[in-house]
């Protein structure tokens, strides 16, 4: 890549500033000092395939988009405490739950469906999840499930499980962004740096809750596969599986991701209609 078509060093250069960061805290990240930063976002150097794949990892991006996609188009990243249930907004859009007067009847169904509203009230005041309250939640549907064979049953299960994979954290510094963002002292370079200090005890509790789970999320597909009212939910879910890398494969979570934004583009443009609407929602955010 010649330095006047710097494609590469712009895309470095914009998302260090969209996220907040310094020469320096980029520097820190990759190993190497602020001048060779510099230097690959002037274009007078070029990082080798090991900290390209670093930076990109760093900023949820793949290489293939750090190289050859226009990312200088991307807004200013921001989060503050006032946009909190604007972000519980956004999740309900992506992962709405579903209901109806039949299922309601069934008390299991009933009380599961009002476990995840207070999960809803708990998220829109910024709150970490405490207690058994998710467990609690996927329980009630499951035993509903056992009970009645409605739809909802099966795509709400699915929701939990979901909402569940996102708790997957560690306490301490979720607790200090949560402080961060109720003081409108958040910045998103906090977040990256709690994803690139993920500890090894936490990468194996992910694998281990991706193969836990593996059996009941395929009986969950299978049941609204066998619906056709119901099919395209589960094909977004499967795509939503790789985008929020809930996957366990050969991959890397970005890989995942970019295979389930593909995923998630191919789904929209036969007409999925849960796929236009996640990717108009994200768009729009």
């Amino acid at each position: 890549m010649s330095k006047g078509d710097n494609q590469l060093g712009k895309n470095i250069q914009h998302l260090r500033k969209m996220y907040g960061e310094t020469l320096d805290e980029l520097g820190e990240v990759i190993h190497f000092a602020k001048s060779t930063v510099k230097g690959y976002e002037n274009g007078s150097r070029k990082p080798d395939p090991q900290t390209l794949s670093n930076i990109a990892k760093h900023y949820g991006k793949t290489v293939d988009e750090l190289l050859f996609t226009n990312l200088t188009e991307l807004g200013e990243v921001k989060m503050e405490a006032n946009s909190i249930k604007e972000i519980v907004n956004l999740f309900q859009k992506i992962l709405p739950l579903y209901t109806s007067e039949d299922a309601m009847r069934n008390p299991e169904f009933k009380k599961g469906y009002k476990f995840c509203q207070q999960i809803i009230e708990g998220f829109s005041k910024g709150e970490v999840l405490r207690g058994t309250i998710i467990t609690d939640a996927f329980q009630a549907f499951i035993e509903a499930s056992e009970e009645i064979e409605f739809p909802e049953v099966a795509a709400d299960l699915m929701w939990t499980i979901f909402v569940w994979w996102t708790q997957i954290f560690d306490v301490n510094q979720v607790m200090s962004i949560q402080f961060k963002l109720l003081s409108n002292k958040f910045e998103i370079k906090d977040y990256i740096k709690i994803k690139d200090n993920e500890s090894d005890e936490l990468i194996e509790k992910k694998h281990g809750f991706v193969s836990d789970f593996d059996e009941i999320i395929t009986e969950i597909l299978k049941k609204l596969k066998s619906n056709s009212n119901w099919s395209d939910l589960a094909d977004y879910y499967i795509a939503l599986e790789y985008v929020w890398a809930m996957v366990d494969s050969d991959l890397s979570s970005e890989m995942n991701s970019a295979v389930g934004m593909q995923m998630m583009l191919t789904f929209a443009k036969i007409g999925n209609p849960h796929a236009l609407n996640f990717l108009k929602t994200s768009l729009s955010a």
